[in-house]
């Protein structure tokens, strides 16, 4: 069934495809534990865990620029809407950092779907559930670019994950703020605060 899924995907006139690499023949090992030059020399082509992790947060952060352009259109207070056209200028920037990277070895790149975005400005979303989706993305995308972080053996693909998880925690911090300010951010439960107890029993 999923073959002939891929199959018929592949004759849509949309069709995106993704990075394919050929198949080793045996195996060959690390020769090098030099990373450093590769920021500024000669790179060595991507490895298969680099292509599957660039790839991914690349679909991943365009999801997010477009899906804040919508969110941008539709929502009602104005921190909202600029804190969703911020995002899509970040999220926007971040995606394109990982397609150049791809580029570079000649590799696909995954569709944008800012041109699938309607001109609708009917909310069909409260703020709060807006700012709820925000802020899960956001905090799935830092989840992401650590785990991609720690597959990646190339200088340069470091430094660009030290960047973009850098403009999360900035949209994770907003969209902190906007959530509190409002009363939209309930508490989550949490330990026992020993201390606190012990210092109420002595009054």
């Amino acid at each position: 069934m999923f073959q002939k899924i891929v199959e018929l995907a592949k004759n849509q006139p949309k069709f995106s495809s993704v990075p394919s690499i050929p198949t080793p023949h045996g195996a060959k090992f690390i020769e090098s534990t030099g990373i450093i030059s590769n920021l500024i020399g000669d790179k060595r082509p991507l490895n298969s865990s680099e292509i599957s992790t660039l790839f991914f947060n690349s679909t991943k952060t365009g999801f997010i620029s477009s899906l804040s352009l919508a969110f941008s259109q539709v929502a009602e207070l104005e921190e909202v809407r600029n804190f969703m056209l911020k995002n899509v200028k970040l999220a926007g920037k971040d995606a394109d950092s990982f397609d150049a990277i791809l580029r570079q070895d000649h590799l696909p790149i995954p569709e944008k779907w800012d041109a699938e975005i309607t001109d609708s400005t009917v909310n069909p979303f409260s703020d709060k559930l807006i700012m709820f989706h925000a802020a899960f993305l956001v905090n799935a995308a830092l989840s992401y670019y650590g785990a991609s972080l720690g597959s990646s053996f190339r200088s340069d693909i470091i430094v660009n994950y030290y960047k973009v998880f850098t403009h999360a925690m900035e949209a994770g911090a907003s969209s902190f703020n906007i959530m509190v300010k409002h009363g939209w951010l309930e508490k989550q439960p949490e330990a026992i605060d020993r201390k606190s107890l012990a210092q109420g029993s002595e009054k």
